[in-house]
């Protein structure tokens, strides 16, 4: 017997429970407890009116403005990086996250403009100045800030390399930094989105256009070591006199129990 609800078909609940589980609605069904149960999972859309800031921590310098609610977008935040040559706003989580954990994020974001812009998302540690980056160097990748344990994309626009690459590095000589460039370089007012996986010490990125195909990936081995706690971490700045602003439109991070 077929079993509809509102209308919609989900087929023959007839025949063994293999069968059942096979098919795209079973699969769904009977993984859908099980994700809740392995993992846990903070998705903030940004619908409510203020930002959940006893999860997020929030950082600005010069005349940039920090990340706030924009109601009439329906569900985004927005800032702006100001009008101060190397201006940065930041938004960041807490540090309870690792690679050992299976850590992951995921950023749907925009730029205005792409030109005289720096921005890295991913997982890092605490960092000395939370309104600088970790990444010092992407054409000889390097890190600094404080930062210990980083897995990012990274792209400024004031280095050789103008195009978006994925930086790991670790304490000690096992986790060297390292990158992979990914030539990727944001289009203008559009949407794309950022995913960065951790697995253990290793670490993987996907970059998706604004309609959700996957554009960009890059791996890294011996990344960063998996037991050191990492939050996620968004940074976005301006290398000129011009301002640059950022909408979110979401932001999740997950990782097993």
């Amino acid at each position: 017997m077929s079993r509809k609800i509102n209308s919609v078909d989900f087929g023959s609940f007839t025949g063994n429970i293999k069968d059942r589980i096979a098919s795209p609605q079973g699969m769904a069904i009977a993984s859908f407890p099980n994700l809740y149960r392995d993992q846990v999972f903070h998705l903030d859309d940004f619908l409510v009116d203020t930002l959940n800031l006893d999860f997020w921590v929030l950082s600005t310098d010069g005349s940039a403005t920090a990340f706030a609610i924009t109601p009439a977008l329906g569900g985004t935040i927005r800032g702006n990086a100001g009008e101060t040559d190397n201006g940065y706003l930041a938004i960041n989580g807490p540090i309870i996250f690792s690679g050992d954990k299976n850590a992951g994020m995921e950023v749907r974001l925009k730029l205005d403009a792409i030109t005289a812009v720096t921005f890295e998302i991913g997982f890092t540690d605490a960092l000395s100045d939370e309104t600088l980056p970790a990444v010092t160097d992407v054409d000889t990748p390097a890190t600094g800030n404080g930062a210990t344990d980083v897995a990012v994309v990274h792209l400024d626009t004031d280095q050789t390399l103008q195009s978006a690459a994925f930086v790991g590095e670790s304490t000690g000589s096992t986790y060297a930094a390292q990158k992979v460039n990914l030539a990727f370089t944001p289009t203008a007012a559009t949407y794309f989105t950022v995913r960065v996986q951790l697995a253990t010490d290793n670490a993987f990125c996907a970059i998706f256009d604004a309609n959700g195909a996957v554009v960009k990936e890059g791996s890294l081995s011996l990344a960063l070591e998996g037991a050191t706690l990492v939050r996620p971490h968004v940074i976005i700045g301006t290398r000129s006199v011009s301002d640059r602003v950022p909408d979110i439109d979401y932001i999740a991070v997950w990782q097993d129990r």
